[in-house]
């Protein structure tokens, strides 16, 4: 039999037991109820619903990462083939958060440029080795990169008219050199000759203007090689990006993450001088300032961003 305080405390028991298995199908429903109300809310942003596939919450989103990732591959795959490329290995370390951040793109232009990046870098011939290039492609949205890749297709434009005016130069400069060195020695000898004659009285003839043709091709002549020196730096000069064309947090973002750069301008202010007419002395002299600012600025796309943005498109001869 039991006692009064057995009783007691097997009653204590008993009851705390009860609260126990209470409180967990409580919470068990209010955690169910909770799963369900984000599962609803997980269906609306993402299409198709996720519920159809009949996973848990957590498994749904590894499952559309998943087939994600797949569809990247298998575009990186049609891609090697096409471009003839025998994929090399790439590290853990590199091709890890690359399908990771891959895996959460939706939109179909960013999810090829993707594609590219990954069969760009595991081309042994382009040898593209740069851990940056997923997280600055993860970083942006379409608008962004699409404008980069219009500024990369003007770059790509400019250096090749250039590329072939240079070709061109220096085809020709030989030729170019050769002729403007006759005509010096030509006028070279005509002035020799017409000085000659005026020393020995036969002919006045002045040789002032052959003076000023022999120097301007001495000029030319001296001048070939900063043309070339000018058409090389043509092809480096970074390219410039229409400032109109994105929102300002937009093009924040893409300086802030290196592909763009500000260029700031200098510019001068001018001013009308009176200068006084004082008789009494021999010279007119003015004393003033020159003020330059740099509040105008201007945007080109970086090193970096070139780089990157060829990694992210289909390989071409540059």
């Amino acid at each position: 039999m039991w006692n009064f305080e057995q009783r007691v405390i097997l009653k204590k028991v008993v009851i705390s037991h009860i609260m126990t298995e209470l409180k967990i199908e409580v919470s068990s429903k209010v955690l169910e109820k909770g799963i369900d109300v984000a599962k609803e809310f997980l269906d609306k942003l993402v299409t198709p619903a996720l519920v159809e596939t009949g996973l848990l919450l957590k498994d749904q989103v590894a499952y559309w990462r998943f087939k994600n990732q797949i569809k990247i591959l298998n575009k990186a795959n049609q891609y090697c083939q096409q471009q003839n490329i025998d994929p090399k290995t790439i590290s853990l370390k590199l091709l890890a958060p690359l399908l990771d951040h891959a895996s959460l793109e939706e939109d179909e232009t960013l999810q090829d440029r993707w594609a590219y990046l990954l069969g760009n870098m595991v081309d042994s011939e382009q040898n593209i080795d740069n851990h940056v290039f997923p997280y600055l492609l993860s970083q942006l949205s379409v608008e962004e990169f699409l404008l980069l890749e219009i500024v990369l297709k003007k770059k790509d434009e400019r250096v090749e008219k250039i590329t072939k005016e240079l070709s061109g130069f220096r085809a020709e400069r030989p030729v170019i050199e050769n002729e403007i060195n006759k005509k010096i020695s030509s006028l070279t000898q005509e002035i020799t000759t017409k000085r000659k004659d005026n020393i020995d009285g036969k002919k006045y003839s002045s040789v002032h203007e052959l003076e000023i043709e022999k120097y301007r091709m001495e000029t030319t002549l001296k001048n070939l090689p900063a043309k070339e020196i000018a058409l090389i730096k043509k092809i480096e000069e970074a390219e410039y990006v229409p400032s109109g064309s994105l929102k300002e947090y937009q093009f924040s973002n893409l300086i802030r993450l290196g592909v763009l750069k500000v260029r700031l301008l200098p510019y001068t202010k001018g001013q009308t001088l009176e200068i006084p007419n004082e008789h009494y002395k021999d010279y007119l002299t003015v004393s003033f300032e020159v003020e330059i600012e740099s509040d105008l600025e201007e945007l080109y796309l970086t090193e970096l961003g070139e780089l990157f943005m060829k990694a992210c498109n289909v390989r071409r001869s540059y």
